[in-house]
């Protein structure tokens, strides 16, 4: 999670500098987060399991199937190769899995919502609604499922206006989901108070 208090002149100037975004005059930066570390966390450890599952079958199993013409294994140099290959294909998978997590970010500044994922094949991809359409209609959490409502961890629905937008901008499972709710609060308040 990259969050800065909003106190300060340094941290100011952190979040003005951010690189992710490039900020317009008079537009400052709110919030930063990532989505919550369990995203991460939970797929990895079911992969662990997965792959300790495949190993220790492909070891205990491995002296019964060398006796079998077509399957025989009985090369440890083989069986090595293959559990190599298992574990090299699943730090791969981990690397991209944390570098996807870790590479997106949901921002609010005082004038747009940013959903910024930077690590894909296809380059970076934003999902971006600005001020001027960001009429909101209705602001919601909830949680994804048990386990998550259990933790607290909430997606946030910005719901907008129809004429604006008709799906509404999801912050799936961000860091601190009541930060977000207070700080979409407060912006529609302060466009309330502007027109």
């Amino acid at each position: 999670m990259v969050r800065y208090p909003r106190r300060g002149v340094e941290n100011q100037k952190q979040l003005e500098n951010f690189p992710i975004v490039k900020c317009v005059a008079g537009e400052k930066i709110l919030c930063v987060q990532r989505q919550h570390p369990i995203e991460f966390i939970v797929p990895l450890v079911l992969r662990i399991i997965v792959v300790l599952l495949i190993l220790f079958s492909l070891v205990f199993i491995s002296p019964s199937i060398q006796q079998i013409p077509p399957f025989a294994l009985n090369n440890s140099t083989v069986i090595t190769y293959i559990i190599l290959t298992i574990l090299s294909t699943f730090f791969v998978i981990e690397i991209f899995s944390f570098m996807t997590w870790y590479y997106q970010f949901y921002i609010i500044t005082n004038k747009a919502i940013i959903h910024r994922y930077c690590f894909r094949i296809g380059g970076p991809y934003s999902e971006v609604v600005f001020g001027d359409k960001m009429h909101i209609q209705d602001i919601t959490r909830g949680a994804p499922n048990i386990i998550y409502d259990f933790l607290k961890i909430q997606d946030v629905y910005v719901y907008f206006h129809e004429i604006e937008r008709k799906e509404p901008f999801i912050f799936k499972t961000p860091h601190n989901a009541q930060e977000i709710e207070d700080l979409l609060d407060l912006l529609q308040d302060n466009a309330a108070k502007e027109k």
